[in-house]
């Protein structure tokens, strides 16, 4: 399997699971523009819960009580958490990995640890071809390399995202906010759906390490995606 396509994979992966718990505490709520994501639809839907990438051909629903996260707070969010790795953090605080888009549990920013499920488009190279268990499975590899507290759960499975063949595996690892002098558990759970010269990668991340029983809202969003051929 060709080790620099993987590390590209992984690196998405990495940026996609930091954030989430970097905020202190909110004095007022803060105000969201209505639709406002990490990448904001070029075509505005009727349906306000919708994110649509003309671009990437690649449709979700938001819960509606979630919100689409700014680019902005995507990047602060980053840029201010640590996994216990130098090198990874440099990763995680990369802003060439910005995502499509990122739909959050709470508005940024915000008074809790905010769950939020992230999508990612980048080129598959030469893993082009390659089963996508495969591919999940050694990406959730050099994760574990990466992170010092990354842990997986079970095996990568097959499964299908959007009509389309994928897999998916599920981990748990810490997650430090330095400034803050606080860490927290997270719970995470990878989706990889290659297409054509592209693999779709979809995190999601839950700072609560599942107390609060976000899954469900997960699995829900994934399930609505929808994917041009």
């Amino acid at each position: 399997m060709a080790r620099l396509s993987l590390a590209m994979l992984a690196v998405v992966a990495l940026s996609s699971c930091g954030g989430g718990a970097a905020h202190e505490p909110a004095k007022t709520p803060a105000s969201q523009e209505p639709g406002g994501s990490a990448g904001a639809p070029s075509s505005a839907a009727a349906n306000d819960n919708r994110f649509y990438s003309p671009v990437a051909g690649i449709t979700i629903d938001k819960q509606p009580s979630w919100s689409f996260m700014s680019l902005e707070h995507e990047l602060a969010n980053r840029q201010a958490v640590s996994v216990g790795n130098e090198e990874t953090d440099k990763v995680m605080h990369d802003s060439t990995t910005a995502p499509l888009v990122v739909i959050a549990r709470y508005p940024e920013p915000s008074e809790k640890p905010n769950p939020t499920l992230k999508i990612t488009l980048r080129p598959l190279a030469d893993l082009r071809g390659t089963p996508p268990v495969d591919i999940a499975r050694a990406v959730a590899q050099v994760m574990a390399q990466a992170i010092p507290t990354f842990e997986m759960e079970g095996d990568a499975r097959a499964l299908q995202v959007g009509g389309l063949p994928g897999a998916t595996f599920r981990a748990h690892f810490t997650l430090a906010v330095p400034h803050l002098e606080r860490s927290f558990p997270v719970n995470c759970e990878a989706w990889i759906v290659p297409r054509g010269e592209y693999g779709i990668i979809i995190v999601s991340s839950d700072p609560t390490g599942g107390a609060a029983g976000y899954d469900p809202d997960f699995q829900a969003m994934v399930k609505s995606i929808v994917i041009r051929k």
